[in-house]
Formats: structure tokens, C-alpha cells, sequence
């Protein structure tokens, strides 16, 4: 199978697909507001045992990255997803029958969290292995799938539970996240380029035993399966970029602050501090997150306009970092949101900047370690913000609990994001340079094996 030409009908069907699944797998957490409102309510418990259920499914999801990568490599991009989207429509279905509050840290947190997890990395690893030209605008309108998930989920959910209720809400969500199988219908395989590589590497072990005596030929192939058994199960779970590109561990670092811990809480501790300060009805605050949902889109679709131009200090690494620095003055800010009108202003370029550090999510790390490495990047990339996603929202939570005042955890939240960009911004050139170097040493050490394996052929060939 030939990879799909840029441009060519089924790449963008590929887009359409992804960004569907960006609808679910980051869109609905940006939704539940309405329903840890309700949770809050029904269950008798404060916003931080309720910030848990958003901790734990993010950070499963997130954490679940390294074995979506190992998944699909052994069973394939479609198959993964569709299991995924079985699994998470099955938590969601099994969340409307919690009998408390600690049972939706399982049914909602680990097993949609897993389900979605399954996807997270794959939908964003495959679209360069079939968009190549266009990619910044495919990825783009991929990822404005959670700004579409946000924008549409928050009102939908606050209208099914004034319906069905909330456990009603959890019934219908679980048959409206199994669009998802159908989604994994449309991924393909690329196309396999490693086994040429692993057919040549085995022609050169042999040609290196050839003309040796059979037991030192029996321990050198002894010592390379262990080596190679270690090396290819780091590079399994994506390890090794972490050494190759120390950018990359830079953009992880911020992705665990960002993404990770501050992200997550932002919109559902949005909605509770407009309804804690009275600032709106409950229709007209689900006005505003479907507000914030559009203008992350509008934040998206402008990202790639700004990367066209190809400003010479103004990298995808750069933009990354300064929409971080953004969204985190926003965040500090918010507190002076004191009315309606300023709360929707604030909640706008809130989404603004939230939409386009989420757009880069995987453009910077695409930059830094290439297209064919990215799926494993974001595998090993999600990990970081799994463990943020584990105790942001519930220090958010913790906070408000402890200060009965939202506006210290915007303070938190704003603090991790603003740290976040200038780390990333102003240790960049240091790692750029050591990234630098540390290619070198690899492109030569790979110049060099390559001269050994051929000459060890070619003595092979001549002395058979």
C-alpha cells in the first residue's frame, strides 16, 4: 500500500476523522462542568473530591499513551481506535449507574480515560504519514475537534441533564461516543518502511558471521540479540527521543505544567466560579464556554496563518511558549472578571490561547523530532501531562475548598502557564545546541556501522 498523495481525497476524509475524535477525547472533559455541577449536588461532596473524576481520566488517558503506541504496532491504527471507542462508550454507559461519587473515579476515570487514551496519540501520530504539504493547515482543523467538542458538548450536556438527568446524560453521551468506531474505520496503515531496514540489518549480521568460527560467531549474535532486544524495546515505548532531542524534554516539561496541570481545570472551574459568584443563569454560563470552545477554534485556524509566514524567530517551538505566557496572564487577569460581560471577554481570549498552544500540541513536537517519529513522541510526550493531569484539577479543587475563593486557583493555574513559556523560551537556544551536537554524534556513529556492515557483506560475498 502506497501512502496517501498530499491532497488526495482520503487524507482529508483522515482530517474530518481525526477531528472528530478530537471532539471526544479532548472536547468532552472541556464539557463537564454542567455535570460536576449536578455530581456536586446529587452526591453532597465539595469540588475537590469531584475535581478527582476529571484528574483520573486525564491522567489515564494521557499516561495510556506509551501502550496506544505498543498497541499499534502489534494489532494496527484501525483496530486500536475502534477498541478504544468501545471501551470509553462503555464507561460512559456504566458512569450512569454510580451509586457514589468514588465509583465515577473508575467508570469514568479509568476506563473512558483508557478507552480515549487509545486514541489520543494515534490520531494525531498519522496525519503526517498522509498530509505532507498541508500539514500545518490538517492539523489545524484536526485539532479544532476539542474547540468543536467544547463549543457543542457543554450546552448539549447541560440540556440532556435538565431531560434525562444526570445519569440519563452518561446513557446518551455513551452512544454519541461510539461514533468513534466509525472514525477507526477510516484510519489506514501507512505504509511499513522498517522492514527493508530489518531485512538489510539481518543480511549484514549474517554477512558478519560468514567467515567466523562458529562459536565466537554464536556469542557476538548472543551479545547483539540482548542489545537489540533492549534497544528496540526502549524505542518501542518512544524512550530514546527523550535522549536524541533534549528540545523535545524541554516541550515535555511545559506540556506536563500546561496541558497537564493547568489545562484540565480550566474549563470546568470556569463554569463553577461564574455560578458560585452568581455572574449568569446556568444557560447563559454554557453561552460562554460554548464562547470560549469557538474562539479556540478561531485560535487554531489563526496558527497556521501565522507559522505560513515563516518568521525567522518565530518558530512552532516559539509560538508554543508565547501562547503559553498568553494564556497565563489571562488566567491572572480573570479574577478582575467581576460582571457578566468582562467574565465573557476574559473566557474569549481565554479560548483564544488555550486554542493555539492546543494546535501545537503536536506541530512543535513534529518540528523538533520529524513526522515519522511523531506518533511515538506523542506517546511518550502524554505521559508527562497524564501525571499533571492527575493533580492539577484536584489542587484547583483543593484550593477553592481550603480559600472558598476561585479566584486562587486561577491565580495557580496562571502561575504554572506563565512559568512554563518562559522555561520553554529561555532555555530553547540551549537545548537547540545540545540537540545539535547530539545529532552529529549519532548521524556519524551511523556512518560509521553502515561502512562496517557493507565491507563485512562485501567479505562475506567475496569469500563465499
Amino acid at each position: 500500500m502506497s501512502e496517501t498523495k498530499d491532497g488526495g481525497v482520503y487524507g482529508w476524509i483522515l482530517v474530518l476523522s481525526c477531528h472528530v475524535c478530537c471532539m471526544f477525547v479532548f472536547g468532552i472533559y472541556q464539557a463537564v462542568g454542567p455535570l460536576f455541577v449536578r455530581l456536586q449536588e446529587y452526591f453532597d461532596v465539595g469540588s475537590a473530591r469531584t475535581s478527582w473524576i476529571l484528574s483520573v481520566a486525564t491522567f489515564t488517558e494521557l499516561a495510556f499513551g506509551p501502550v496506544a503506541n505498543f498497541a499499534m504496532k502489534r494489532i494496527g491504527y484501525r483496530r486500536t481506535v475502534i477498541f478504544g471507542g468501545i471501551l470509553s462508550s462503555f464507561g460512559l454507559f456504566l458512569s450512569s449507574f454510580a451509586p457514589n461519587i468514588e465509583f465515577l473515579y473508575f467508570s469514568f476515570g479509568i476506563v473512558v480515560g483508557c478507552g480515549h487514551g487509545l486514541i489520543v496519540s494515534l490520531q494525531l501520530g498519522i496525519l503526517p504519514l498522509f498530509v505532507k504539504k498541508r500539514y500545518i493547515i490538517a492539523n489545524a482543523l484536526a485539532v479544532c475537534g476539542s474547540s468543536s467538542g467544547a463549543f457543542v458538548f457543554t450546552p448539549l450536556w447541560q440540556l440532556l441533564i435538565d431531560w434525562f438527568g444526570w445519569r440519563g446524560s452518561c446513557i446518551v453521551f455513551a452512544a454519541i461516543n461510539a461514533n468513534l468506531c466509525v472514525c477507526g474505520v477510516i484510519f489506514k496503515e501507512p505504509t511499513n518502511q522498517s522492514t527493508q531496514l530489518e531485512i538489510t540489518m539481518s543480511s549484514v549480521s549474517a554477512g558478519r558471521c560468514d567467515d567466523r568460527p562458529s562459536r565466537d560467531c554464536n556469542r557476538e549474535e548472543s551479545l547483539t540479540d540482548k542489545e537489540t532486544t533492549l534497544k528496540r524495546r526502549s524505542e518501542l515505548f518512544g524512550c530514546t527521543l527523550l535522549t536524541r532531542y533534549p528540545t523535545f524534554t524541554l516541550v515535555a516539561f511545559a506540556y506536563f505544567l500546561t496541558v497537564g496541570v493547568a489545562f484540565p481545570g480550566i474549563p470546568p472551574h470556569t463554569v463553577a466560579r461564574a455560578q458560585v459568584q452568581n455572574l449568569g443563569s446556568q444557560n447563559a454560563i454554557a453561552l460562554v464556554m460554548s464562547v470560549f470552545g469557538a474562539m479556540a477554534v478561531i485560535g487554531r485556524l489563526v496558527t497556521p496563518v501565522i507559522l505560513h509566514f515563516k518568521f525567522r524567530l518565530l518558530t512552532s517551538v516559539h509560538l508554543y511558549g508565547w501562547s503559553f505566557v498568553c494564556t497565563g496572564v489571562t488566567c491572572l487577569l480573570s479574577p478582575l472578571a467581576s460582571s457578566y460581560t468582562k467574565y465573557f471577554v476574559n473566557a474569549a481570549f481565554l479560548g483564544l490561547f488555550c486554542g493555539i498552544f492546543l494546535c501545537l500540541v503536536s506541530q512543535a513536537p513534529k518540528d523538533i523530532v520529524g513526522p515519522t517519529n511523531l506518533t511515538a513522541a506523542m506517546a511518550i510526550k502524554t505521559p508527562f501531562a497524564g501525571v499533571g493531569g492527575l493533580i492539577g484539577p484536584v489542587i484547583g479543587g483543593w484550593i477553592y475548598d481550603t480559600t472558598k475563593d476561585y479566584n486562587n486557583t486561577f491565580y495557580f493555574y496562571g502561575s504554572c502557564l506563565l512559568f512554563a513559556g518562559i522555561v520553554l523560551l529561555v532555555f530553547k537556544p540551549f537545548t537547540d545546541r545540545c540537540q545539535e551536537t547530539t545529532q552529529s554524534d549519532i548521524c556519524a556513529d551511523v556512518a560509521t556501522e553502515k561502512d562496517h556492515g557493507v565491507n563485512m557483506v562485501s567479505k562475506g560475498t567475496n569469500t563465499g
